[in-house]
């Protein structure tokens, strides 16, 4: 494995050779014993931590960054807006997850939404009184808290704030809102965009989750963020010894996911694609789907697991800031065919562990399938590559930042 490894540092890191590979390996496996020990860290003892999410509604990567925090930082609690524990992470339950006021009244994402100016408020005027650090996991409002003097604020920022800065991304069925909120929400955005800018350039210390997102943040905040890619548990997926007959999209069913190109896609080339995920917009997707296309909504993560190490390959035809999910399918050993932008540039390998597509059309994608099918993978190497974005890796850069504040 390790000589697998070797190969895909060698291609990503410049060539460096085996002291980059020996640094991997080294803290994959001091944090996995560490994590696995589930040993209290000393930092716990001298520093007060708390942890806030923007919201627990659904099982994000924002919502699987907070969760690990709270793997690394067991006795911190987390602050978010809202908590639906049958529609996030399993793993929250048993948590100290202390919610917002009017959270019991939301019973979906939709609902969480519409509330934006509530939750603004009540993260600017979070209590935080009585902590040392305070790390966040943001792609919403969690940022925007105001740590008393002398408190540390550290946020792992996902991506700037979508709704504000690319709302062109949003289509009708995924917007909490009507016509007319919108259309004052577009007269106020030059403000809202200015307060944005204010408040992420009070955080103390900013940590992106990929290179593509560390150039966003200085282009809009002026900000030079630290770079720490996002926790993919790797041990957690494995090599199957076959694979099926259906392409994979897996995620949230939300306009700017563009699930849309997958199906008709696959429609037009008559392949079986399996869609795994739910969201605002199912319903729409689900009349573009074909005979050759299930909608299998939300499933558990042992069958996400199962669907991932069995595709013939992911379909990934989104712009993502950093995208753990053709991670996980990768730590799986399958390949992944994605649209050539984003966080798949840094985590894909082409024609190695994956093939692109340049324009985010169905002719595109069609033509990139065709191509794959031509090629042959090698699920160690697929599986090697996904090693760099390791829990470890994370789980070490964290701890190191949370250390250098005594």
């Amino acid at each position: 494995f390790q000589a697998r490894l070797g190969q895909v540092v060698k291609r990503t890191a410049g060539g460096y050779g085996t002291g980059v590979i020996e640094k991997y390996t080294i803290i994959i496996l001091l944090q996995k014993k560490r994590l696995s020990n589930k040993v209290k860290s000393s930092i716990d003892a001298r520093k007060r931590i708390a942890i806030i999410g923007d919201a627990l509604v659904v099982a994000g990567g924002a919502e699987r960054v907070t969760l690990f925090l709270s793997n690394i930082f067991p006795d911190a609690p987390i602050y978010t807006s809202v908590y639906l524990p049958e529609n996030t992470c399993p793993e929250f339950k048993g948590r100290q997850i202390i919610t917002m006021p009017l959270a019991s009244r939301v019973k979906d994402e939709r609902q969480f939404k519409r509330l934006f100016p509530w939750w603004y408020l009540n993260f600017s005027y979070l209590d935080l009184g009585g902590f040392d650090i305070i790390i966040s996991s943001s792609s919403y409002l969690a940022k925007y808290i105001r740590p008393p003097k002398g408190v540390t604020h550290i946020c792992c920022l996902q991506n700037p704030l979508r709704f504000l800065w690319k709302p062109s991304e949003y289509s009708r069925q995924s917007s909490p809102y009507g016509l007319t909120i919108m259309a004052a929400i577009k007269i106020l955005l030059p403000l809202a965009r200015r307060v944005d800018i204010v408040k992420t350039r009070r955080i103390d210390h900013v940590i992106a989750n990929s290179q593509n997102m560390v150039n966003q943040i200085r282009q809009i905040y002026g900000i030079e963020a630290a770079l720490a890619y996002p926790p993919v548990a790797v041990d957690q997926f494995s090599i199957a010894k076959s694979f099926g007959d259906y392409y994979l999209y897996a995620g949230r069913l939300i306009s700017h996911k563009r699930a849309d190109l997958a199906i008709q896609a696959c429609n037009r080339l008559k392949r079986r694609l399996i869609v795994a995920g739910d969201g605002l917009e199912r319903a729409t997707l689900e009349k573009l789907g074909g005979e050759a296309v299930e909608f299998v909504g939300r499933v558990s993560d042992e069958r996400l697991k199962q669907l991932y190490s069995h595709c013939r390959a992911l379909l990934f035809p989104n712009e993502e800031d950093f995208g753990m999910i053709p991670v996980e399918v990768q730590a799986s050993g399958r390949p992944v065919i994605a649209y050539r932008a984003g966080g798949a540039l840094e985590t894909i390998l082409e024609n190695q562990t994956g093939v692109f597509f340049n324009d985010q059309s169905v002719e595109s994608l069609c033509d990139a399938i065709i191509t794959f099918e031509k090629m042959k993978f090698d699920p160690e190497l697929i599986r090697a590559n996904a090693m760099r974005f390791d829990q470890a890796v994370f789980a070490e850069k964290i701890r190191a930042r949370v250390e250098s504040f005594e």
